[in-house]
């Protein structure tokens, strides 16, 4: 993934959500938490009016009591002449600052045990009375609790026969007794005067009332902002939707399948599962658009994703990756790694097979690469943790490394991933990525391996062999890069390379007068399909001035199964300028004597494989040999046998007539610089 897009999409997701979300539950807390408070204010005002009333009252006792004893009469007549006079439905009750009772009305008294203060606007003392329910533990909340059935019980009660409007909101709901002190002039006693706090009807009703009104005002807000939250959600859910969108399938993309797929092998109940990793490739995807339109091959694309939506289970996902390659991640079931692998098989199987049926008027195949992913035991051998290190792109790229492989293998259409083929292809990849540097740079040398006469023993010619002498990895054999070369078409800027070398060395052995040896260089096959081959071969040898008799071009036998028509003239062409022109390695495949009959070759090369085997097949590639030999020599060739390492076999090709021999048996390839000396040794 991109690190980056994951980066992107995990500050998308905590820009849009998270604040919004973050402010929408602060909101609607504080609304909370203010309605409370407005909802506990208003029955504090309503309470508290009462009570500043009630207080009012009481210092108009305490006046009328102070005004008596300035008029010269005790407490105690001060009281009574008040008591009998004005306060006929109020009780009080005097003591003195010992708290000893003076005097008192009524059949109930102050619970001192049990005070009361409390600050409306300004402060106030007072006690429960004897008889009241307030209890050491509430204290003045027993005032203001509002018992919320007993109150929704008598608002929603109906009113009374003939009971009016009035009447009905004014009815008590709560009536609680508690006794206010009040201040006298006269500080050697304390007056307390008995107080009746009464809830109504009506008082319930403007409280909650209000609390409505409140609800109906915080609601618009927090209305909006759900919808603004909703909205952004809303609006996260669709960019997500979008970064994870494949804009071909219309499904799920490459950065889903990373992230869903990181987490279903990193969860702890999916350690003791194996799963699969998948590469599904449409082969000739290219081709298929090329012929029946870009469209019809996204819609092929679609119905593939289609398909394999229906298949891929719970716990499981796949999505496209680009192209028409799709990866998968699916479970296997079994109780070992055979069994994983055998069910594996068998479901991607099916998956191919039924695949191949999306369109059944048109032809079209798959490969699979698949690599597995183990149970997961850590070191201690602990099955209770989950993975670790979960790299689904590594995971990815050993799955395409395995489908890769089937390329080369036309009936197996499955392949399971080892680390020898990641190796080949790191190889293949560093071999492309060095190649056109080393060719700059001169890596590539001209190793020269002799060719001698099986009669004489004499040195009469070479071929020249390249070997890759790379700064960073030493000495590399033909085997490991020549192959890679024809499959990507740098061979034929190497060919090209070796010709101009040799035509140099030539070159340079007439001027410095030493004894010309004729030496062959190798044409590859898809050389052959550019036209003016023979012009550009002439142009390269040209360029230095050796003799063209001088050198030989080698073609190798399969060039002959292509078009034998170019080949031909190729040939004529070369051979017109002074080239001689060989058919190499005769016998390494299916050999065509109908090649021999229409092209003009002057050496027969005869491959190395006619002299390798059991004594019984040694006698069998004697006879091949001995008429080969004699074919070519009733053609007029020479014949050049090469992977000669017996003396037995020189023997038997110089009583065949063969003309030179090439093999270990008398050298191998070598620098310039050791055939030169070699040279003139022989002579």
């Amino acid at each position: 993934m991109s690190g980056a897009k994951e980066k992107r999409l995990g500050k998308l997701k905590r820009k849009r959500i998270w604040p919004s979300i973050l402010a929408f539950v602060l909101f609607v807390l504080a609304c909370g938490a203010a309605f409370a408070l407005f909802m506990y204010l208003c029955v504090v005002c309503i309470m508290g009016t009462k009570i500043v009333g009630h207080y009012e009252e009481a210092q108009q006792v305490s006046g009328v009591l102070d005004a008596l004893m300035d008029g010269g009469d005790t407490v105690t007549q001060a009281a009574e002449d008040m008591h009998g006079a004005i306060l006929t439905n109020k009780d009080i009750y005097i003591s003195d600052r010992d708290g000893n009772t003076v005097f008192m009305t009524g059949d109930s008294e102050p619970d001192f045990s049990i005070a009361l203060e409390f600050n409306m606007r300004q402060d106030f003392s007072a006690v429960a009375d004897s008889k009241s329910s307030f209890t050491p533990e509430k204290g003045l909340d027993t005032i203001l609790a509002l018992p919320v059935e007993e109150i929704f019980g008598s608002v929603l009660n109906p009113r009374g026969q003939g009971e009016t409007r009035a009447q009905w909101m004014t009815d008590t709901i709560i009536r609680e007794d508690y006794w206010l002190q009040v201040p006298l002039r006269h500080d050697a006693y304390i007056l307390y005067v008995k107080c009746n706090l009464q809830t109504q009807r009506q008082d319930i009703v403007y409280v909650y009332l209000m609390g409505f009104a409140a609800i109906a005002l915080l609601l618009i807000p927090v209305t909006l902002l759900f919808i603004n939250t909703m909205r952004s959600v809303l609006m996260q859910r669709r960019m997500t939707q979008l970064i994870y969108l494949d804009p071909v399938t219309e499904g799920r993309n490459w950065l889903y399948f990373q992230n869903y797929a990181h987490r279903i092998l990193t969860r702890i109940w999916n350690n003791k599962k194996a799963f699969a990793m998948v590469n599904l490739h449409l082969e000739r995807y290219h081709n298929y658009r090329a012929c029946y339109g870009v469209r019809a091959g996204e819609e092929l694309l679609a119905a593939m994703s289609g398909f394999l939506s229906a298949r891929v289970g719970k716990g499981e996902t796949f999505a496209r990756h680009e192209g028409a390659d799709f990866g998968l991640l699916l479970q296997c079931v079994g109780e070992n790694e055979r069994e994983y692998q055998e069910d594996c098989t068998k479901r991607v199987r099916s998956l191919l097979a039924e695949l191949t049926g999306l369109r059944p008027d048109q032809k079209i195949h798959f490969h699979a690469g698949i690599t597995m992913i183990p149970p997961y035991v850590d070191k201690d051998g602990k099955w209770y943790h989950a993975r670790k290190n979960v790299d689904i792109d590594e995971l990815y790229t050993y799955a395409n490394a395995a489908r890769l492989e089937t390329e080369t293998l036309d009936e197996q259409r499955i392949t399971f991933f080892n680390h020898d083929m990641l190796g080949r292809q790191k190889w293949e990849r560093w071999v492309e990525d060095s190649m056109d540097a080393a060719l700059r740079n001169g890596e590539f040398q001209v190793y020269l391996q002799p060719k001698y006469s099986p009669v004489s023993g004499k040195l009469v010619g070479a071929e020249a062999l390249v070997r890759w002498v790379s700064l960073s990895t030493g000495l590399i054999t033909p085997g490991h890069f020549i192959p890679i070369f024809e499959r990507t078409g740098f061979i034929t800027q190497l060919d090209d390379y070796m010709i101009s070398q040799v035509a140099k060395l030539q070159a340079e052995w007439t001027i410095q007068g030493k004894k010309m040896i004729p030496i062959s260089v190798n044409v590859s096959r898809a050389h052959f399909a550019l036209e003016g081959l023979a012009e550009h071969i002439c142009q390269l040898v040209d360029a230095y001035g050796p003799s063209h008799e001088l050198i030989e071009l080698e073609v190798t036998e399969s060039a002959f199964f292509d078009d034998k028509d170019i080949l031909i003239e190729t040939v004529k062409q070369l051979k017109a300028y002074g080239f001689r022109v060989s058919m190499d390695d005769f016998g390494a495949g299916y050999s065509s004597l109908n090649s021999l009959k229409d092209i003009p070759l002057d050496v027969l090369k005869l491959d190395g494989e006619f002299f390798r085997g059991d004594d019984d097949g040694n006698r069998r590639g004697e006879i091949v040999v001995r008429e080969a030999i004699q074919l070519a020599k009733n053609l007029d060739m020479h014949v050049v046998a090469e992977g000669i390492e017996k003396k037995e076999q020189v023997d038997f090709l110089a009583g065949q007539g063969c003309d030179m021999i090439q093999g270990f048996y008398f050298a191998k390839p070598m620098p310039i610089e050791e055939f030169e000396k070699k040279v003139e040794e022989d002579a």
